[in-house]
């Protein structure tokens, strides 16, 4: 159950007094989603969910974007080109929290902050004698990771090596083709790539969780003031109502369990990018339900 008292009432109050948007004509209006978002089940079936929740605010139907990396579709949302990207699903920086519009709920509860990595296959005993940071940079094994991500800079900044690249399938190949070692990716993400990848060359580490806080919302373009709103109501009608459990469960519990995360290796690192300039990365507008949450061990490399 939610936390009592003033959120409680919050959430309440917001859900009785969202206005009615929908249109007129009956049509339902096209909301374009980033395509990798899209290839997503877990972010696809969220919007969908926080969509249906809100036939008051209109009748809509989801569809992919374009390809495009990451730091184009976050251009296309700053610019308000809706018709290219108009929800996109990334992880909360400073910058994009000043310069988009984000919906403050960390929808992973803090899952994409816990990264494992893709390897190649027979390569496991590389990984065997790592138990911290500095091994792992000693053992000279490189990281990939897309160029605009925030965990790039994360990274670097605790001294490891990192091989970037501007779109997600590039950086598959270059693993596969010995660019790097590690492609660091999140809980909820890994084993949906390896189910996605055609190839047969790569799989799951299986000893290894690195850790740092990294909040992941949903984001509008700066001035989509109504998507916004429908989002959060969306977002908490679901919580209220339980879906959102079942989704979070599916998602995220799941592969968990399936990683044996709690049985890994813990590589804490701290995210020194979290502030900057008196501007908070992360914005949290529910409390979170401690019974989701991992615990990120403190400490540093």
């Amino acid at each position: 159950m939610l936390h009592a008292g003033k959120p409680v009432i919050f959430l309440l109050a917001l859900l009785v007094t969202a206005p009615v948007l929908a249109g007129t004509d009956g049509s339902d209006e096209a909301i374009t989603l980033w395509k990798r978002n899209h290839d997503s089940p877990a972010i696809r079936e969220l919007v969908k969910m926080v969509l249906a929740k809100t036939p008051d605010y209109g009748r809509t139907e989801i569809r992919p974007s374009l390809p495009m990396a990451q730091g184009r579709a976050i251009r296309n949302l700053r610019a308000g080109n809706t018709e290219s990207v108009r929800i996109a699903n990334v992880a909360s920086s400073p910058d994009r929290n000043r310069t988009l519009r984000p919906i403050p709920i960390p929808i992973d509860q803090g899952m994409l902050g816990f990264r494992i990595c893709l390897i190649r296959k027979g390569e496991q005993q590389r990984f065997d004698s790592i138990f911290s940071a500095g091994d792992f940079q000693r053992q000279d094994l490189t990281i990939g990771q897309g160029a605009h991500w925030p965990d790039t800079r994360i990274l670097r900044s605790a001294g490891f090596e990192v091989i970037t690249a501007p779109r997600f399938g590039n950086l598959l190949t270059m693993l596969e083709r010995d660019r790097f070692d590690c492609f660091l990716r999140g809980v909820g993400e890994v084993l949906i790539d390896l189910d996605q990848y055609e190839g047969e060359r790569l799989a799951v580490e299986d000893r290894l969780i690195f850790t740092y806080r990294m909040p992941s919302y949903l984001f509008v373009g700066p001035d989509d003031s109504r998507m916004a709103e429908r989002i959060k109501v969306g977002l908490h009608r679901a919580m209220l109502s339980g879906d959102y459990d079942k989704w979070f469960n599916t998602y995220f519990r799941k592969p968990i369990r399936e990683l044996d995360v709690m049985e890994r290796v813990f590589i804490p690192l701290p995210n020194p990018f979290l502030e900057d300039g008196g501007s908070p990365a992360q914005l949290p507008l529910l409390p979170i339900r401690p019974e989701f949450l991992l615990t990120v061990p403190e400490g540093t490399r």
